[in-house]
């Protein structure tokens, strides 16, 4: 063939594939921002193909989605292991910032996920991303001191005023609780830790009612009320979505990184 031809012909099949892939990204985005909740909330998918040959195969390189400005009660990705397994995303990147996930206002949300299947045959005909398969990433989530404190006084009815700082590795929160056998003012000063990867507790901490120290037994009331300040699991519904494996508190902000993957569909959750 005229060399002439074939670059002709595949400059034809360059851009037709590069609308396609447009009409995907703008798609998904739709789908994805239709599952949120928010007046002035923003989705946008980018995609990278691994090649022409790869990416008319259903074998993705990148795939990136950025969302902003929105609420929720659950992550609004999940996989779906009955799928078909015929698409590849090697790598799949989430960038969420302003949200609130079951109450909790989250000021930024990362992960890098590696090795995903989606139902291609899905995508080619009805521009929907079903993931069969998440592999383990990393991620990380940052939150800020004034959303936590919103956070502990929802979460918490014996709390009924409390305000939170973040500094020098240390969370300080100080209020007034009415608690079983007392209603006082209260001082706590600790580490923030997650003995099991899912729940965040108060840890190695220091406590005083009115201005004095607490007693043992007085100060174990206080910190069974407040921990775990916030279950992954159970108070976001994030499943076995991240395994925290560092705390980092500094500047008043709370930073959780480790272990990251697409939840399996609540259906399909393993007790």
């Amino acid at each position: 063939m005229n060399p002439w031809i074939l670059a002709a012909l595949f400059g034809l099949g360059y851009h037709a594939g590069k609308a396609e892939v447009q009409r995907f990204e703008r798609l998904a985005a739709e789908e994805i921002a239709s599952k949120l909740d928010g007046d002035d909330r923003h989705v946008h998918v980018q995609t990278k193909l691994n090649g022409l040959i790869g990416g008319a195969m259903g074998d993705l390189k990148q795939v990136t989605i950025r969302a902003s400005n929105f609420s929720t009660a659950e992550l609004p990705l999940y996989t779906e292991p009955d799928r078909p397994r015929s698409g590849h995303i090697r790598e799949l990147r989430l960038f969420l910032d302003d949200f609130r996930l079951a109450g909790l206002r989250v000021e930024h949300l990362e992960a890098s996920i590696p090795d995903c299947r989606y139902d291609f045959g899905l995508a080619q005909r009805h521009h929907t991303v079903r993931l069969s398969q998440s592999g383990v990433g990393t991620g990380l989530v940052r939150i800020r001191a004034p959303d936590l404190e919103a956070y502990i006084l929802r979460k918490f009815k014996e709390i009924k005023r409390v305000s939170v700082r973040i500094e020098k590795d240390k969370v300080f929160v100080e209020g007034y609780g009415e608690f079983i056998v007392v209603h006082t003012n209260f001082e706590v000063i600790a580490t923030l830790e997650s003995p099991d990867g899912s729940r965040l507790m108060l840890a190695n901490a220091v406590i005083f009612f009115d201005g004095r120290r607490a007693d043992a037994s007085s100060g174990k009331v206080l910190l069974d009320t407040l921990n775990p300040v916030v279950d992954l699991a159970k108070d976001l519904g994030l499943a076995d979505a991240v395994h925290v494996e560092k705390i980092r508190l500094k500047d008043g902000f709370l930073e959780a990184s480790g272990a990251t993957k697409i939840p399996l569909r609540p259906g399909d959750r393993y007790p």
